[in-house]
């Protein structure tokens, strides 16, 4: 995701988008993954004073992105900041037994670090956002169906923004108000029904808009009451 700002770093926003191959944006066009929808508007609306990092990696659990939170995350210092995890965490694989990836207490445990550890390197606004519901209907290995175990984690989400304190973002419901054939159309075609298509990012992107564009309108003012730079 190319930087939303083209003037000095000292006198704007630095957002950072961090999650899985949702956020990554995975067999999509990247002029078309949500993020860069969304990058867009706040160039269109800021001119150009927010940069935009997009840190997101397909297959990722919230344990993946602790690892490589201190390179992709905290180096940059961010103000801002979209946690998006958890379709991954609530998976089974064979290898696991049919064990969640990562268990519901480890989960929320993990968004609850990133949320200190972003805090703590300068973040004002984090935005948490649940994710939305996919057509993986089969059971998993440990008997559940995918999409009740994705439910579930998106639940432990709004707990976790609850408890901090933090924005949530609720693409889940959001995207509940489609139907069944309205929701095939966002999501890429089977097997796949699982990952957004086109039309879904340009979803996730207006659903995510409001919390992004009020947090980066708060930051702005905020510095500029100041009388300086946002930081």
């Amino acid at each position: 995701m190319a930087a939303a700002r083209l003037d000095d770093r000292s006198d704007g926003l630095n957002w950072v988008a961090m999650g899985d191959s949702v956020t990554f944006g995975q067999h999509i066009d990247p002029e078309l993954r949500w993020t860069t929808l969304v990058e867009r508007r706040l160039a269109d609306r800021f001119d150009g004073m927010v940069e935009a990092h997009n840190r997101g990696v397909s297959g990722e659990t919230t344990r993946m992105g602790l690892e490589r939170f201190p390179q992709d995350v905290q180096q940059l210092e961010p103000d801002l900041v979209t946690i998006q995890f958890g379709m991954n965490d609530c998976n089974c694989w064979e290898t696991d037994r049919g064990q969640s990836r990562v268990s519901e207490r480890a989960f929320q445990a993990n968004l609850i670090e990133m949320i200190a550890r972003v805090r703590r390197f300068g973040a004002r606004r984090i935005i948490l956002s649940t994710n939305h519901p996919t057509l993986r209907f089969a059971p998993m290995l440990s008997g559940e169906e995918y999409e009740s175990a994705n439910a579930r984690y998106s639940e432990l989400v709004r707990e976790v923004a609850a408890e901090e304190k933090v924005d949530l973002c609720d693409i889940r419901r959001a995207f509940e108000a489609f139907s069944t054939e309205e929701l095939e159309a966002l999501l890429l075609p089977y097997p796949d029904q699982l990952h957004l298509g086109p039309a879904g990012n340009e979803v996730y992107a207006d659903a995510m808009w409001p919390f992004v564009k009020q947090a980066a309108t708060d930051l702005l003012d905020e510095g500029a009451r100041v009388g300086g730079p946002s930081r």
